[in-house]
């Protein structure tokens, strides 16, 4: 499992989400994370689901409320928080 830098150089918006899925589900490099969904995948049950949250908040530099930690059920909706908290870049 690799470790993520908040601000690497060279990532763009997609790619740190992608890298923040991977390591906070703790899933192989080659996972595609765009179709993942809450409960739909052996490693995002609910404490994978914490994990994520907390590598999200880490990466992106945020901190996620109760309402957006809810909200957040797939790859779809934590792309459309992470930017709602204007925190994603373009």
């Amino acid at each position: 499992m690799s470790s993520l830098n908040p601000m690497q150089d060279g990532l763009g918006f997609e790619q740190m989400l992608s890298e923040a899925f991977k390591v906070g589900l703790d899933l192989p490099p080659d996972t595609d994370v765009t179709t993942l969904a809450f409960g739909r995948h052996r490693h995002w049950d609910s404490l994978g689901h914490m994990s994520l949250v907390i590598t999200l908040e880490q990466t992106f530099g945020v901190s996620l409320g109760e309402e957006d930690v809810l909200e957040i059920d797939s790859y779809a909706t934590a792309a459309a928080v992470l930017k709602s908290k204007d925190h994603a870049g373009p």
